[in-house]
């Protein structure tokens, strides 16, 4: 499991996301919207200072955790950030299918008992040997969703929030936990395991906080 916690402080200055080549992440994710026809990136033309705003308030690892083939998901992570400043919202929550990993998995068939002449046998009795089967592979499909959450800031936060995911029976592949400048948290989760039956495709927000009654302590 990975886990990955940004710290932020409120007194903090802007964060620079460029790197020592002058690459700028800020720069792509723009230019992937407009090439998109995101009608907010088209037709705004305050959406680059909208989205050099969003980066600031975040660490540069989270720069670095942009996911280039989902550029779209820094304007969800600005929306849940922005919800999250309701107090009666909090904690604000994300949940969406990620997609069916696939591995393998050794199984063995069932084995046979056989009586065979040992070679190996310096008596003339027949010695009974397990002969073990053809071992084959299958293939396992592990769906894998996204929690993402968003709260006011506080120590520790990474882990108590893996610890309640883990309560209900979620199994965490990818943690990471983004603190901003003013004082808010955005957790991104990679999980399997999700115990809602019909809602692998697509999980219902209301099961999940049925599922976990303690959800509420972070608001």
């Amino acid at each position: 499991m990975d886990l990955t916690e940004g710290v932020g402080e409120s007194s903090s200055p802007p964060r620079s996301f460029a790197s020592f080549n002058s690459y700028d992440v800020r720069n792509d994710v723009f230019n992937r919207l407009v090439e998109s026809g995101h009608e907010q990136a088209i037709s705004n033309p305050d959406f680059r200072d909208f989205l050099d705003s969003h980066f600031n308030r975040l660490p540069a690892s989270y720069g670095l955790d942009v996911n280039m083939d989902r550029v779209e998901d820094v304007l969800l992570h600005h929306k849940l950030l922005a919800l999250a400043k309701d107090p009666e919202r909090r904690p604000v929550y994300h949940i969406r299918f990620l997609e069916n990993l696939c591995t393998k998995a050794d199984a063995i068939d069932d084995k046979q008992y056989i009586n065979s002449l040992s070679p190996q046998s310096f008596d003339d009795g027949d010695s009974e040997k397990v002969v073990p089967l053809h071992k084959r592979q299958e293939i396992v499909h592990i769906p894998t969703h996204e929690v993402i959450f968003s709260t006011t800031d506080r120590p520790k936060l990474l882990s108590q929030l893996s610890a309640l995911l883990s309560d209900i029976g979620l199994n965490i592949r990818e943690a990471h936990v983004f603190s901003t400048t003013d004082g808010y948290s955005l957790s991104v989760f990679v999980v399997d395991g999700w115990p809602v039956e019909g809602s692998l495709l697509n999980p219902n927000v209301a099961d999940f906080a049925m599922l976990w009654p303690g959800y509420r302590w972070f608001k």
